[in-house]
């Protein structure tokens, strides 16, 4: 696992680097998909920073603003910190690491974010949606992205996930699918 987590730590690195919006998008599913095949916590808090790498990426109001070039240095130091931690197997080192970066995108949208509900809060919402239309429960979905349930619920309620139509597939069959796509 911790193989994938650098290779994924380098790709976001290489993508937020180049402000390449689409690959920390693309990027940040399939980690939070990886992650609730795996109920990693570890991958799913990568998978969340990378979205909001990536919201923030794309709001012109923060990326003109004068603290986001110091907050994208020190997040860019810091995911090189990261890998190095994986690459030395230092597990608490990186969760370490990990955590103070998604401080500093908590810090950078409070400040500059124009909504009270902080961007990190939303993409901890969106993923255990996520998480969950892909068969996790809600309890399972919510705890590997530290969402409230009840938010869970609300989300799911207010967009089309729960009108999908069901799937042909059991959950066997859709577990080996999502294996094959990892």
């Amino acid at each position: 696992m911790l193989g994938n987590l650098l290779k994924a730590i380098r790709e976001l690195q290489e993508a937020f680097a180049k402000s390449d919006v689409v690959a920390m998008r693309v990027l940040s599913n399939k980690l939070m998909d990886k992650a609730a095949l795996e109920n990693s916590k570890m991958i799913a808090e990568v998978a969340l920073i990378g979205y909001s790498l990536h919201k923030l990426s794309t709001k012109a109001h923060i990326v003109k603003h004068d603290k986001w070039l110091k907050v994208r240095g020190r997040v860019l130091a810091s995911l090189e910190k990261a890998a190095k931690a994986l690459e030395e197997k230092q597990e608490k080192e990186f969760e370490k690491i990990v955590n103070g970066i998604a401080a500093e995108i908590k810090g950078i949208d409070a400040e500059l974010g124009n909504f009270v509900q902080g961007l990190y809060e939303k993409a901890r919402v969106k993923y255990a949606a996520s998480a969950y239309s892909i068969g996790l429960s809600l309890s399972q979905a919510a705890e590997l992205t530290g969402a409230k349930k009840e938010d869970v619920l609300g989300y799911v309620g207010a967009t089309r996930i729960s009108d999908r139509e069901k799937s042909a597939l059991g959950i066997g069959d859709r577990l080996k699918k999502l294996r094959k796509m990892m």
